[in-house]
């Protein structure tokens, strides 16, 4: 019969035991409080015996971990070095509503109107940073009727530039034909 060593959590011991290879992961009672204790791997081994690369924890519940924080199993696919998925920070972006495309059409209409109005585009640092938010928010997607508006609004937003640009670029050029006032 081998030789298995155990951890006693409770006297914070280690002390060795004769079993049969069957009875080696279940818990065996210490000699000295007689609790439970959990099977760990011999010093003498543990240089030796990885898993998925990395020393063995002790004891060894045979979890899987990354970069010293517990995972339900080894990176499998393609990702990103030192990232494993499952800790991966989740998007916090919530995904849009029928109500935030609307927001977002009305907040580029008004641009579109700003635009027309002064000759050119304005340069509003607040108006830029909640359109980058609100756009952000919409890529993510979201129920087959927010992408069904989504695609709507993106068509209507794309053409709108395209006229914008043309009368801008119109007017421009009229200026500078009629000469300084």
């Amino acid at each position: 019969m081998p030789l298995y060593e155990y951890f006693c959590r409770d006297c914070d011991g280690v002390f060795e035991l004769l079993r049969p290879a069957r009875e080696a992961p279940k818990a065996q009672p210490c000699p000295v409080c007689d609790e439970d204790s959990e099977r760990v791997m011999s010093k003498q081994w543990a240089a030796f015996v990885f898993r998925d690369g990395y020393p063995r924890r002790i004891p060894d519940d045979g979890s899987h971990w990354h970069l010293g924080k517990k995972v339900s199993k080894p990176i499998s696919e393609a990702s990103q070095p030192y990232v494993h998925p499952e800790l991966k920070d989740k998007d916090s972006t919530p995904a849009p509503t029928v109500e935030d495309l609307e927001r977002f059409e009305a907040m580029t209409e008004a641009r579109r109107t700003q635009s027309l109005e002064w000759g050119g585009g304005i340069d509003d640092k607040t108006q830029q940073g909640s359109e980058q938010a609100m756009l952000k928010k919409i890529r993510r997607r979201g129920t087959p009727r927010v992408e069904q508006e989504k695609q709507r609004i993106m068509r209507k937003v794309a053409t709108d530039e395209v006229k914008t640009s043309y009368v801008t670029r119109r007017e421009r050029d009229a200026r500078i034909k009629r000469g300084p006032s």
